[in-house]
C-alpha cells in the first residue's frame, strides 16, 4: 500500500507538503508555527495522494482557522479547521457595531 500524503496550500502560495494525517492532526516533519498561518488561511487548497479522504478534509476551503500547532520529538502537529458560518456572522456583527459605535462617537467600554 503506497503512503498517504497531503499537501496544504495557503492564500500567499505558501505549500505544506508530505504531511501525514492522523484524524484531522496534520504531521509535519518540518517546523511549522503560527506564522506560517497568520493571515494566510482566506483560501486553502488541500490534496491529497489519493482520492479517498475519510477526514473530508481534500478540496478548497475558504476561512480556516489554526486550532493549534504541537511539537511530538521532530514532529508538528497541527489542526486546520473551517471557521462556521454562525461564527463569521457574528464577527461581522461585532466589526459592524464597532464601526458604527466609532463613526458616531459612542464609546461601548
Amino acid at each position: 500500500m503506497e503512503k498517504r500524503t497531503f499537501t496544504v496550500t495557503l492564500a500567499d502560495g505558501t505549500t505544506l507538503s508530505e504531511l501525514d494525517l492522523n484524524g484531522n492532526n496534520f504531521i509535519s516533519y518540518k517546523e511549522v508555527k503560527p506564522e506560517t498561518f497568520a493571515g494566510k488561511l482566506s483560501h486553502v487548497k488541500i490534496t491529497g495522494s489519493e482520492e479517498a479522504d475519510e477526514a473530508g478534509l481534500i478540496g478548497e476551503h475558504s476561512n480556516m482557522e489554526l486550532i493549534q500547532i504541537q511539537q511530538h520529538g521532530s514532529e508538528y502537529w497541527f489542526i486546520l479547521r473551517d471557521i462556521p458560518a454562525d461564527k463569521l456572522a457574528m464577527t461581522k456583527l461585532q466589526s459592524d457595531v464597532a464601526y458604527i459605535s466609532m463613526m458616531s462617537g459612542i464609546d461601548l467600554d
